[in-house]
C-alpha cells in the first residue's frame, strides 16, 4: 500500500507538474490508473502459483504472456473510459489520454514484470523457508532415533555382563547372587523409569553409577574401589542420561578384569563457566592383557554427546603407563 501510495503520487504530480493539468484531473488520472492495477495485482499470486507446478518454459512464458495480455487491456480500457466521459469536455486532457494509450500498456506491462518478480522472490522464500524446516524436523527426527537407538545399546550390554556374574554367582555364592539380581532390578527399574527423559541431574547419575559399582562390587569385591569428589554446585546441572555407567563399565572391563591388584576408579567434577568438567580416572596393570570388546561403551558416550550439544570435542581419552583417564565436557548453555 505504500509502494501504490508513493507511485500514485509521483504520477500525479508528474501530469500536473510536466504536462499541466489541474491538480484534480493530475490524481484523478493517477488514482484511476494505479488504484485499479493495485486491485488486479494480487491476482498475479495464483498466477505465480499455477506456473510453478510446470517445468515446461514455452508453457511457462506462454502462461505469463497470456496472462500479461488479458491484464494489461483489461486494465487500460477499464480506466480510460471513465476517464473520457468524466472530462470529456477538457480537449487536451482526452487528446492526451488517447496518445497515452500505448505508453499505459507499456506501463502496465512493467507493472506486471514487477510484481511477478517480487511475487517469485517471495515464492522463493517460501518454499526454501518450508524445505529448511522440512529438513530441521528430519534432522531432529534421525537425531531423536539415533540416540534411542544409542542408548538401547547401553542396557543390554550391561545386562548380558550382569547375567554372566549372576550365573558365576549361583552355584559358587547364591546369596551375593540374590543381592546381585535385587540391584539389578533395582538399576533396571531406574534405566526403564528414565529412558523418556534425555536429560537427568548430575545427582541422579551418581545415584545411578552407585548402583550399578554395587552390583559389580558384588562381583569384585575389594579388588573395586570407588572415589568421588564433587562439588556441591555440579549436582543440579544436567546431563544426558546413562552417560556416566558406560565409562564406568569400560574402567571395569579393562581395568579390573585381569588385574591381581585393586582398580580404583576416581571421579571428580568441577564447575566452570562454560560448563561442567567430569573427569573418570582408573588404575590398571599394564602387564594385564585386555579383553577385546565391540568397542560400544567410548564410542557410545562420544557420539551422544555430539548428538545432544552439537560438538564433537566434547569427550577427550588420555592413557598413561598406569592410568586411564576419560575427560567429558558437558556446556550449561
Amino acid at each position: 500500500m505504500l509502494t501504490w501510495t508513493i507511485i500514485t503520487l509521483a504520477h500525479g504530480a508528474l501530469l500536473h507538474l510536466y504536462y499541466g493539468f489541474d491538480w484534480v484531473v493530475s490524481f484523478t488520472d493517477s488514482i484511476s490508473y494505479n488504484l485499479l492495477f493495485a486491485v488486479i495485482a494480487p491476482g498475479f499470486w495464483y498466477v505465480v502459483n499455477f506456473a510453478g507446478k510446470t517445468r515446461d518454459m514455452l508453457s511457462l512464458v506462454v502462461m505469463h504472456v497470456g496472462a500479461v495480455t488479458v491484464t494489461v487491456t483489461f486494465w487500460s480500457s477499464l480506466a480510460q473510459y471513465p476517464l473520457q466521459l468524466l472530462f470529456e469536455g477538457q480537449e487536451n486532457y482526452i487528446k492526451f489520454l488517447n496518445g497515452a494509450y500505448i505508453s499505459r500498456v507499456i506501463t502496465g506491462v512493467m507493472y506486471y514484470g514487477i510484481i511477478v518478480l517480487v511475487f517469485y522472490l517471495i515464492k522463493y522464500y517460501q518454499d526454501m523457508r518450508e524445505r529448511t524446516q522440512r529438513e530441521t524436523e528430519l534432522q531432529h527426527l534421525l537425531k531423536d532415533s539415533e540416540l534411542r537407538m544409542l542408548k538401547s545399546q547401553i542396557n543390554p550390554h550391561f545386562i548380558f555382563n550382569s547375567l554372566n556374574s549372576i550365573s558365576a554367582l549361583t552355584v559358587s555364592k547364591p546369596l551375593l547372587a540374590q543381592e546381585m539380581v535385587i540391584k539389578l532390578s533395582s538399576f533396571l527399574r531406574y534405566s526403564l523409569g528414565k529412558d523418556s527423559a534425555e536429560l537427568n541431574t548430575l545427582k541422579e547419575e551418581l545415584d545411578n553409577v552407585s548402583l550399578y559399582l554395587e552390583i559389580e562390587k558384588i562381583r569384585f569385591g575389594e579388588k573395586l574401589a570407588f572415589e568421588k569428589e564433587v562439588k556441591e554446585q555440579c549436582l543440579g546441572v544436567s546431563i544426558p542420561n546413562l552417560i556416566l555407567q558406560p565409562i564406568i563399565e569400560n574402567a571395569i572391563k579393562y581395568g579390573l578384569y585381569e588385574s591381581m591388584e585393586t582398580v580404583t576408579i576416581r571421579l571428580k567434577c568441577l564447575a566452570a563457566e562454560e560448563g561442567l568438567r567430569i573427569e573418570i580416572s582408573n588404575n590398571f596393570d599394564p602387564e594385564s592383557i585386555a579383553p577385546k570388546g565391540s568397542g560400544i561403551g567410548l564410542k557410545n558416550v562420544k557420539k551422544r554427546l555430539q548428538l545432544v550439544y552439537g560438538r564433537a570435542d566434547l569427550l577427550e581419552v588420555s592413557r598413561t603407563d598406569h592410568e586411564f583417564v576419560v575427560t567429558m565436557k558437558i556446556p550449561i548453555n
